[in-house]
């Protein structure tokens, strides 16, 4: 009794040709091809100006950041959408020195949201950035628009 089966049967028969190919991966394979995204290349841009900025903060820092940024020229958005020009997203924070003077630093990053690169950044101490939050803001975008790309 032989126990082989030809390919030549599987190939007539279509219920058993899809058990046979997905036992070989081959089904799976194609159904993680056919679910990616279409194959195209992604070029980051040259320079910040070729973003749109993505801010979804709502607190008075995060909306004079988008203002002043707005002010100059750059297209601030508030939601995430997708298939739009290359965004930036803006990603801030603070990290507070254990040792004295123990300084308080503000971090603002601008990452590129479809590859994590990091586009722009200002680290500062909170302290020189203004006594208020408008000055922090204004001093923020002032130095994001200088970063050389």
């Amino acid at each position: 009794m032989k126990r082989c089966t030809p390919s030549r049967r599987h190939a007539a028969r279509g219920p058993g040709l899809v058990r046979w190919l997905w036992q070989l991966g081959v089904v799976e394979l194609a159904t993680v091809i056919t679910g990616c995204a279409p194959p195209t290349r992604y070029e980051q841009p040259s320079a910040l100006r070729g973003y749109e900025i993505l801010i979804t903060r709502r607190d008075s820092l995060g909306q004079g950041i988008a203002e002043g940024l707005r002010r100059r020229g750059f297209t601030v958005r508030r939601q995430v959408r997708g298939g739009s020009r290359p965004t930036a997203y803006l990603l801030e924070f603070t990290f507070q020195e254990a040792e004295p003077p123990a300084l308080t630093w503000l971090h603002v990053r601008l990452a590129d949201t479809r590859t994590g690169a990091i586009v722009a950044a200002v680290s500062a101490p909170l302290d020189s950035l203004g006594a208020t939050t408008p000055d922090r803001a204004r001093a923020i975008v002032d130095s994001l628009a200088a970063s050389p790309p």
